[in-house]
């Protein structure tokens, strides 16, 4: 029977292409959470801008007014933060992408490897049969002669 050489390599590919698929997943996920988290600060922003309006057409306080404002500041420190994060996240997961390209192209190529091993299988297995039916053809043919 053949045997496959290819398909321990093959099955390390495909495992690979999994694992990174998942990580892609992952990544995905903690990028949708934290522009999640970003909306939700800019959000928490908008209210502390439309509260500093409000304060601005009553009576300004002052110390309110700078402790929104600060409030409003570290929250978009942290948004720069969260942005920053979520671009290197793309990045890491543009990078798996391309390495899962990668193998993929790998991965195809060994499987024209395996069918063009196969054909030379199949072509060695059928001239061995030949000759093994020309061997009994011969031994028959001898058998035949010795006879008469």
């Amino acid at each position: 029977m053949f045997v496959f050489k290819f398909e321990k390599i093959l099955k390390i590919k495909e495992d690979l292409i999994k694992k990174y698929m998942l990580e892609i997943a992952n990544i995905e996920a903690i990028i949708r959470e934290k522009i999640e988290y970003r909306k939700n600060l800019e959000y928490e922003n908008s209210i502390r801008k439309r509260k500093i309006d409000e304060i601005l057409k009553k009576e300004p306080d002052r110390e309110t007014l700078l402790f929104i404002q600060e409030n409003i500041d570290r929250v978009y420190d942290e948004i720069k933060y969260v942005n920053g994060v979520v671009d290197k996240l793309k990045e890491e997961k543009a990078k798996i992408l391309e390495i899962v390209k990668s193998l993929n192209i790998e991965k195809k190529k060994l499987e024209k490897l395996k069918e063009k091993e196969y054909e030379h299988y199949t072509k060695e297995e059928a001239k061995k049969e030949m000759r093994f039916l020309d061997e009994i053809a011969s031994i028959k043919a001898a058998n035949n002669r010795a006879n008469n």
